[in-house]
């Protein structure tokens, strides 16, 4: 205790006591620390400016891209009326090339929310997922970050995508039919089965046709190689492994299989408004080229994955079995010296150990839903069926 040193304090009081009494200047609180705000990678691309403006329209996505798709067909036709234009059973045929463009929009525009539904569900088995750091270097990102990556495609490649997509159909009809000049009369007599007409406008509709869709064809490349890149990366260096809790694991095998099912649903719909395409060689050879483009296009991104369960799960098997190895060992060594006493223990260890060696045996190392791999099947398989079943019929009519 220090002495008082003020009169009016009774002797033997501390400075304490002294200041007991007397409220304490309160220092103003700090605030805080504010969680930085996400600051995106890079710029989103036109194409997701597109999407954005799509869903600040009022109604829903899909409703806007079937306007859409109405708008490409109704052009289409009238193309197609400035000559000597005969639907007939074709008008579906028709009614798909006018607006396919706007099929492969809404396609891409699902896939970026698929992802992002995605991801939402695979967060609890996300490494670094929660944290408000981001270390590149360590390859860990923020959920926030990984969400832009796997929804946003960058802008200069998608615009080399989009001019790689443009000058491949303004090259098509010289790619492929030959032409030695720019007089794309030829091109049109070649749909003259299709009941389209050969006139002037409807040529110079087909040019700007070829144009836009293949266009729109480069950036659905882009994107899948873009998206399920990522997904392959996510799955490979960002996923925190657990044998017992498999199901966010699924998560990106929707996305996954959507890609391969709309792909196929876009092949197939050729054939399916044009019958008339199965009778051709090259058509068979592009339908089969697609099916096994979509089936890779499936797999190919939950390959790292299922590697990577393969080992946890064949070291978690040798663990166990060392754990009954000993065990075991534990068992001879007191048969062996007469110690049959407190048995019980030991065969309920044996016991736990083979259940749980058989649980990890039927753990699935595969991430996907029983489910989702049978939709893939039947989306990728039962064309081809039907095919082979037609194919047969006209062998068997003929």
């Amino acid at each position: 205790m220090y002495p008082s040193l003020d009169p009016g304090t009774p002797p033997g009081s501390s400075l304490e006591d002294r200041g007991a009494g007397v409220p304490k200047r309160q220092l103003p609180s700090q605030p805080a620390p504010a969680t930085p705000a996400f600051v995106p990678p890079y710029p989103p691309s036109w194409f997701d400016r597109l999407t954005a403006a799509v869903d600040r329209l009022p109604g829903p996505a899909w409703a806007s891209y079937l306007a859409l798709a109405a708008l490409g067909t109704v052009v289409f036709i009238v193309a197609a009326r400035t000559g000597d234009y005969h639907p007939g059973p074709l008008l579906a045929f028709h009614v798909w090339i006018g607006g396919q463009f706007a099929y492969m929009l809404a396609f891409l525009h699902y896939l970026d929310r698929s992802a992002g539904n995605a991801l939402d569900s695979f967060r609890p088995v996300l490494e670094g997922g929660d944290s408000s750091d981001r270390s590149v270097k360590s390859g860990v990102w923020t959920f926030a970050d990984l969400r832009y990556r796997l929804t946003t495609l960058p802008p200069r490649p998608t615009w080399l995508a989009t001019l790689a997509g443009a000058l491949f159909g303004l090259l098509l009809p010289y790619l492929f039919l030959g032409l030695q000049s720019w007089d794309l009369r030829p091109v049109s007599s070649a749909f003259t089965p299709f009941g389209l007409p050969s006139s002037t406008v409807f040529v110079h509709y087909l040019q700007a046709y070829f144009v836009l869709t293949e266009a729109i064809s480069g950036i659905l490349v882009f994107h899948t190689v873009h998206q399920l890149r990522w997904i392959s990366r996510i799955y490979a260096s960002q996923t925190r492994l657990n044998l017992y809790r498999l199901q966010p694991l699924y998560a990106f095998s929707v996305p996954a299989g959507l890609t391969s099912a709309g792909l196929v649903l876009y092949t197939y719909a050729w054939f399916g408004t044009a019958p008339m395409l199965v009778s051709q060689p090259i058509s068979r050879v592009l339908g089969v080229f697609f099916t096994l483009v979509a089936a890779m296009t499936f797999a190919w991104p939950l390959l790292g994955i299922h590697r990577r369960l393969v080992a946890e799960k064949k070291r978690l098997l040798s663990e166990s079995a060392q754990r009954f190895e000993a065990t075991v060992a534990e068992l001879h060594f007191r048969v062996d010296r007469g110690r049959l006493k407190a048995m019980d223990d030991l065969n309920k260890t044996l016991s736990s150990l083979e259940i749980e060696q058989a649980a990890l045996r039927r753990v699935p190392t595969w991430p996907w839903e029983p489910g989702t791999l049978r939709s893939v099947i039947a989306a990728l398989g039962l064309p081809i069926i039907i095919w082979l079943i037609q194919f047969g019929l006209q062998k068997l009519l003929q």
